[in-house]
């Protein structure tokens, strides 16, 4: 056992290091850059600025073709702060020693909003979510800073409405009017693919909105929703790592009372242990989930996507990617063991018994390594965790369900083979058992799980009908199957873990002689009166003869 534990040590660290490893590969913190020369922004008081912008744009260029479609309206003249206000939030000032960008305050942008926003009505535009007021300060403080932008009295400016528009437009020449088409055109070009609600963000790279981490309504549903998946998630989690640490205690103080265990008892006991690993990562993404599952972006905190790499996301995701992994591994292995403990060739897969071991621990780095390349780890705002395959319902087949499929055709031949085998003996008398009560419970830990898994596959079927984004998910049965999954796995088999070690503690205050199974006490001997030879002599007459 003390084996057991250097390994799973040592692939620990290993699996660590390479989370580490993949997630340092991250881009860098991007550092201030020169403004753009762009025509709306040449006498901005600073020349400094960063990206993401506080729209989300990724580059300059991103953020100059979405400045460009908002020239109507700064033509138009409905704010003097207006254009300023453009520039501030596009081109957010950059302070290197400030490590978030600055923009404007709130007030300058319900002083735009209210002089600007009049006239995108008529023309039937809503306020854009990227300059939605409450996304600013209000004023400079210790906690976020901003600026408060010119000052400038809007008051004494008429708004332009609509009619007296079309009558400037009549007066201007025919070049005028083809150049007004042009800015009719251009205004319908406002960008209505980053119209998020006001508790998302839009992303250029995933070309979505993202909720904030913060929001009571990031997801679809009440808040309620999200508390419940953290509670039943609390619940489990915590069920399986006790229920496996009194296994493991149980095991450790009878080791030296007993005979090495049996191989399907230590495919068990490290079945156990590997969701119970899974399970401790679940606890400390639900106690930190801001610091883990969060991370800054355009002056919000959203959930992690795939294109956004995030150490402790990664991390969490990697960790539990490779202990769900390595408990489906020996999951499968304990169906052989149980299969082949009852097989003339049984004696096979306890003299490989170190290299499957080995091989059980060591094979999920493979598939931890293939998700990390091809960046599957994202945050789903249900649970508030980092998962494998979160990223999208393309990911998520691949990485998830399909290792669901392989894990559930390989270990239902043992399971099969073995009832079948099982049942053509159950009247034969010369077939001989060990321990018939323990191959059963192993037996019916492999079913479980196998019921299990068809649940668990059955939720992707009623996803993939869902026309709904991952982020509209509520708690129901079909979510609750995927995200408790493997806590679920965890209490069954740390349960049966339980169950069998208490079954052999129970039976060791028993008679020794009848704790032996297929023991037949002999017959004492008792010793007997010795019983003396009879030897029969032939009498043969005496004949007197006189000499």
């Amino acid at each position: 056992f003390r084996v057991f534990n250097m390994r799973v040590v040592m692939l620990l660290a290993t699996t660590l290091l390479a989370a580490a490893a993949a997630a340092a590969v991250q881009h860098p913190r991007k550092k201030c850059e020169l403004v753009p020369s762009v025509e709306m922004c040449r006498e901005l008081p600073y020349n400094g600025t960063s990206f993401p912008n506080l729209a989300g744009d990724e580059t300059a260029k991103d953020a100059s073709d979405a400045l460009s479609t908002f020239e109507p309206l700064v033509n138009v003249g409905c704010s003097s702060l207006l254009r300023f206000f453009l520039c501030s939030v596009y081109f957010p000032m950059c302070n290197e020693k400030i490590p978030i960008p600055i923009g404007p305050c709130r007030p300058m942008c319900e002083t735009v909003k209210s002089r600007c926003m009049p006239l995108l009505k008529d023309f039937g535009f809503p306020w854009p979510p990227a300059l939605e007021c409450s996304r600013f300060p209000l004023e400079n403080n210790n906690e976020a800073m901003c600026m408060p932008g010119p000052s400038a009295d809007d008051s004494s400016q008429p708004i332009p409405s609509r009619e007296k528009l079309k009558e400037k437009d009549q007066r201007r020449s025919e070049e005028d009017e083809r150049e007004e088409t042009v800015v009719v055109e251009d205004k319908a070009r406002l960008p209505t693919h980053r119209a998020c609600p006001v508790d998302q963000v839009y992303v250029n790279k995933t070309n979505a909105c993202v909720p904030i981490c913060t929001s009571t309504q990031g997801i679809k549903g009440l808040q309620s929703d999200r508390e419940m998946a953290s509670t039943f998630l609390f619940i489990f989690s915590l069920i399986s790592v006790v229920m496996t640490s009194i296994c493991v205690i149980t095991t450790l103080s009878r080791k030296s009372d007993r005979s090495p265990r049996s191989f399907p008892e230590t495919a068990l006991l490290n079945c156990a242990a590997a969701f119970a690993g899974s399970s401790i990562v679940y606890l400390l993404s639900l106690l930190y989930r801001e610091q883990i599952s969060c991370t800054s972006y355009a002056s919000h905190q959203l959930f992690i996507v795939s294109s956004v790499t995030h150490v402790p996301c990664n991390s969490a995701a990697v960790l539990l990617y490779y202990f769900g992994t390595a408990g489906r591994l020996w999951w499968i292995v304990l169906a052989y063991a149980w299969h082949s403990s009852d097989a003339p060739q049984g004696g096979t897969m306890e003299r490989l018994r170190p290299a499957i071991e080995m091989l059980t621990w060591a094979l999920p780095l493979l598939f931890v390594m293939i998700a990390l390349i091809s960046k599957s780890v994202s945050a789903d705002p249900l649970s508030g965790i980092c998962y494998v395959g979160a990223a999208s319902k393309t990911q998520d087949s691949v990485f998830n369900l399909l290792r669901e499929v392989v894990a559930v055709v390989i270990a239902a031949v043992p399971l099969l083979v073995g009832c079948l085998v099982r049942v053509g003996r159950h009247n034969s008398t010369m077939h001989h058992q060990t321990n018939p009560g323990s191959s059963a419970l192993f037996g019916l830990v492999v079913l479980l799980y196998l019921i299990t898994a068809l649940f668990y596959m059955l939720s992707f079927g009623h996803g993939a009908v869902q026309e709904s984004s991952a982020w509209d998910r509520s708690w129901n049965l079909v979510s609750a199957v995927k995200v408790l999954i493997d806590p679920i796995l965890g209490a069954l088999s740390a349960g049966a873990c339980l169950i069998s070690l208490l079954r052999d503690v129970f039976s060791s205050y028993r008679s020794p002689l009848s704790n032996k199974a297929g023991y037949v006490p002999a017959v004492p001997r008792i010793p007997q009166p010795a019983v003396p030879s009879v030897h029969t002599y032939t009498s043969t007459p005496r004949n007197n003869t006189i000499m």
